[in-house]
């Protein structure tokens, strides 16, 4: 009985992903592994620090445990998530249609509760995952992300190969009427067989998410003005608020007008570092109506940093796929980030006049010195 139903499940994993597919044109297909022993590991020295938070390292992440990546589904009829709240940053792109996708990142895989809905990576996502060399977990691909894996070889935990080994179907959810492709999740224990199954190794961690702040000076509070409230719009359906809230020190998220919660914990995400960063996002292919992917210029541009209810104007850096994010002043001096769990949006430029900044528009001058800066960079 029990092998009867992890072939259905199998089944209806395959079903679901090619309906999904179809109904956003996402052009999920297939990706090829690269080695049995996982992605190249990177040259580097065990971590200091905890790579995506900058504070203490834990048993797993002492000996370079790589963190892992997990692609969320953020569509509103997927809503809620379980499992997100834990996350230690987390990602925000569109994907396609003016619909984003969440990237959860956590420092210790061991410690993933059940979380989904899992959904399909996307390219611009993956390059912000692959310098930290994540393991990275997803159900299928866009066609760009299977490239971009098939070129570096770098092997992930992929439900369109493992179905049941590493993801489980939630039988209750679909049957009060959520969509199959709403219904996928995964934890700790079903990725470590997905790993195995797999022969990817979980030690050999790469750059850090941020340049910290270093050990010992405390948080530095950015002094450019007030910003006890962020808006800023994604597409015309993908709104998205930060709330600061002084008690906690954290910015609480709103999305689709209302808080973003944690089905499992009644959690609102809660973030002491937000990022909004600004990029060139057009279509991959604009003279085809049916390819509706985006592209994203990951060399960098302008952007903001929020933390302790104050904010100051950046630039970000990144360029090939394996380099992390990094940022500067307009002057070209390293602005750091502030140990805590981080939430970063990663927005079109055509979208900029929507940022507002304790529901205040931004200001043309500072816009403009911001562009500027980033033009001469």
């Amino acid at each position: 009985m029990k092998r009867i139903t992890a072939i259905l499940l199998a089944a209806v994993l395959l079903f679901s992903m090619t309906a999904c597919g179809a109904s956003q044109t996402d052009t999920d297909s297939s990706d090829t592994h690269g080695s049995e022993s996982g992605a190249p590991a990177p040259e580097s020295t065990l971590p200091e620090r905890d790579l995506i938070t900058g504070g203490e390292l834990s048993e797993y992440t002492k000996g370079g445990g790589r963190p892992a990546a997990i692609l969320i589904d953020n569509a509103r009829a997927a809503l809620p998530q379980r499992g997100i709240a834990s996350a230690d940053a987390l990602f925000e792109m569109v994907a396609e249609g003016g619909i984003t996708r969440l990237m959860a990142l956590f420092s210790d895989p061991n410690g993933i509760p059940m979380i989904g809905p899992v959904r399909s990576a996307r390219d611009q996502h993956l390059q912000c995952a692959m310098p930290m060399h994540s393991l990275i977990v997803h159900i299928g691909t866009s066609v760009y992300a299977e490239n971009l894996l098939n070129q570096y070889q770098y092997p992930t935990v992929n439900g369109r190969y493992l179905g049941a080994t590493a993801f489980v179907f939630d039988e209750a959810r679909k049957n009060v009427g959520y969509n199959n492709e709403h219904c996928w999740y995964t934890d700790a224990g079903r990725i470590a067989a997905g790993l195995e199954k797999q022969g990817i190794h979980s030690q050999g961690a790469g750059s850090p998410l941020f340049e910290f702040v270093p050990k010992g000076t405390g948080a530095v509070v950015p002094e450019q003005g007030d910003a006890p409230e962020v808006a800023v719009s994604f597409s015309a359906s993908a709104p998205v608020t930060l709330t600061y809230d002084a008690q906690s020190g954290k910015y609480r998220k709103t999305a689709y007008g209302q808080p973003h919660l944690d089905a499992d914990t009644g959690e609102q995400l809660g973030f002491e570092n937000v990022l909004v960063l600004f990029a060139q996002v057009q279509r991959k292919n604009p003279n085809d109506p049916n390819n509706i992917v985006m592209d994203f210029d990951m060399s960098g541009g302008s952007g903001y940093y929020f933390y302790g209810g104050k904010y100051r104007s950046i630039l970000w850096h990144k360029g090939a796929p394996e380099a992390p994010i990094r940022f500067t002043d307009e002057n070209g001096s390293p602005v750091q980030i502030n140990t805590g769990k981080s939430y970063v949006a990663l927005v079109g430029n055509d979208c900029k006049e929507t940022l507002r900044i304790g529901g205040a528009a931004l200001q043309p001058e500072a816009e403009n010195t911001a562009q500027d800066a980033s033009a001469a960079s």
